[in-house]
């Protein structure tokens, strides 16, 4: 196998490429990238034999082939040459030779396994794919990802749950502390499918590739997960579990809301989480018809910012931990946003003012 191509855009496609490759075990060949060269086309595949990748770009082929290759590797010296490359197979030593193109400077040579030994990827059919725009899903993924849960014992939690419901696509998320939760009306029809949960990695995969303009397209099959964006081709294997029913989690309705500026309530949390006590993380919201005083103290002292809002109902005190909050409100969009509760021990909502299609609802802890 012999071609020449551009050494920026084999560094792009392998850069995405080692995502999908097992960190695990260096040895074995699934932390290999496969190169298949023909009709001046490189396609680039990669899997950890739950994930997968596939990629391609415009070569000039001088001899067809393929192989596989130390992804890690391979990227780290494509890192280090500044223009074109040549690339071909040393039959004798089973190696990949590596030249500058256009100088002819230097060699490096890496060893490859046989394309043969690569683990077999799995294929879907274009016709499975439904379509959403990039930057519906993107804004949908920013909005829930952060609250899954880190606990590998309750597993279920540790993706983003995925289901159509009303004719909206529905994202959530919960770490069983904390809840986030968007509907939105996709311009393009989608068929209705069993929910499912999608690991974190496959949508942190999706927004590496894509740039966040245009489309990419879905398909769930045989408990998989597949993805086209920008000319590639993702999947992963889905999260297998029940996910608990969210929708009990949030109230139908709340008697009271208070609804102050964004950007003034995030400065302040800002600048009081300065002074709060790390174990506890507790920020405290006393809220009446006058203002929100939020507050914090730990043992170096206290802080505390008044911000003005538009309240009608009782004085009510509040405590939160504050990183969750911090997280929930800095996802909201509009210039104002709004704290909906019934009482100081159930459900708090955050939700944008006016309201839109998102929701985080957090727990109350004890003051």
């Amino acid at each position: 196998m012999k071609f020449i191509c551009s050494c920026e855009a084999l560094k792009k496609e392998i850069g995405f490429a080692i995502n999908f490759t097992s960190k695990r075990n260096a040895l074995s060949i699934s932390s290999n990238v496969l190169l298949e060269n023909s009709n001046n086309v490189l396609t680039i595949k990669s899997t950890d034999t739950k994930n997968g990748f596939v990629g391609s770009i415009e070569v000039e082929t001088i001899i067809p082939g393929s192989t596989t290759v130390i992804c890690e590797k391979l990227l780290d010296v494509l890192k280090n040459i500044p223009s074109d490359i040549s690339l071909e197979i040393n039959e004798e030593n089973d190696k990949l030779s590596i030249r500058n193109n256009s100088e002819s400077k230097f060699l490096v040579n890496i060893r490859t396994i046989s394309s043969e030994k690569y683990p077999e990827m799995l294929t879907i059919s274009d016709d499975e794919f439904f379509t959403i725009g990039q930057h519906d899903f993107f804004s949908m993924i920013d909005k829930t990802l952060f609250a899954v849960s880190k606990d590998e014992a309750r597993y279920f939690l540790t993706g983003v749950y995925m289901e159509k419901k009303d004719d909206k696509l529905v994202l959530v998320a919960t770490d069983g502390k904390r809840l986030a939760c968007i509907r939105k009306e996709i311009e393009h029809e989608i068929p209705t499918f069993n929910p499912v949960i999608l690991p974190p990695s496959f949508l942190m995969n999706l927004k590496t590739i894509g740039s966040g303009d245009g489309v990419l397209s879905l398909a769930i099959k045989d408990g998989s997960i597949f993805a086209n964006i920008e000319g590639h081709l993702i999947y992963s294997l889905l999260i297998t579990g029940s996910y608990p029913a969210y929708e009990r989690v949030i109230p139908k309705d709340f008697s009271y809301r208070c609804i102050a500026d964004t950007s003034d309530m995030v400065n302040a949390i800002n600048l009081i989480s300065v002074m709060i006590e790390i174990k506890s993380r507790k920020i405290f919201f006393d809220i009446n018809t006058e203002g929100v005083m939020v507050s914090g103290e730990d043992n170096d002292g206290d802080s505390k910012n008044i911000i003005h809002c538009s309240y009608d109902g009782p004085e009510t005190k509040l405590c939160f931990n504050y990183n969750f909050l911090q997280d929930a409100i800095k996802k909201i969009d509009s210039k104002n946003f709004c704290i909906a509760f019934n009482n100081a021990t159930s459900a708090v909502g955050i939700l944008s003012d006016p309201e839109s299609d998102y929701i985080f609802i957090i727990m109350p802890m004890q003051s």
